[in-house]
């Protein structure tokens, strides 16, 4: 479990036997053919890693997208201007490593790989199953990285402070609002 790095960039979370690992049996059973595709690379450990990549610009949008990213910006001190939202930044990544390789894992199987071979037509197949648990266990893992984050290096000195951690939680209550209140004549 490694991050594909290249300098100081990070250009995916997950590598080709990461992918692999995950879903042995995809490889095994199902053949993907992409000699017919134009542009396509030299071999399947270039085309998952290609998609890693793919998932890994994904999961970076969804980050800077997300309302928790906005709130760890006001959090730590960075204000920012709504129309210039800062780019979420994967070399800060301190902690948590290896469950950002799951995530991308994840991502790229439900959205790239285990679609090529799914029987769309049949919605109990197994294939259709896999897509919605390994987008289940992404959509699980998204969320707690981002109500915790206390893997990213705010400032990029080399740590994570206590004060670049997220540590407040979302709390849901029960409330009695005006629309839950019988009025009585």
């Amino acid at each position: 479990m490694a991050f594909i790095i290249s300098g100081s960039t990070v250009l995916a979370y997950a590598e080709a036997v990461d992918v692999r690992d995950k879903d042995q049996r995809l490889f095994e059973q199902n053949e993907i053919n992409f000699t017919d595709v134009p542009d396509a690379p030299g071999n399947l450990q270039n085309y998952i890693e290609d998609l890693t990549q793919k998932s890994t610009a994904r999961i970076n949008q969804k980050i800077r997208a997300s309302a928790q990213w906005r709130e760890y910006l006001g959090l730590v001190g960075n204000g920012y201007d709504i129309n210039n939202i800062p780019d979420f930044n994967p070399s800060r990544i301190l902690a948590r490593k290896s469950d950002f390789t799951d995530m991308c894992c994840y991502y790229t199987l439900k959205e790239y790989l285990i679609p090529k071979v799914a029987d769309f037509g049949n919605p109990e197949s197994a294939e259709v199953q896999k897509i919605q648990y390994f987008e289940n266990k992404f959509n699980d893992l998204f969320n707690e990285l981002l109500a915790m984050m206390d893997w990213y290096d705010n400032d990029a000195d080399g740590t994570v402070e206590d004060g670049e951690k997220r540590t407040r939680f979302d709390i849901t209550r029960r409330t009695r609002g005006r629309r839950s209140v019988s009025w009585v004549r």
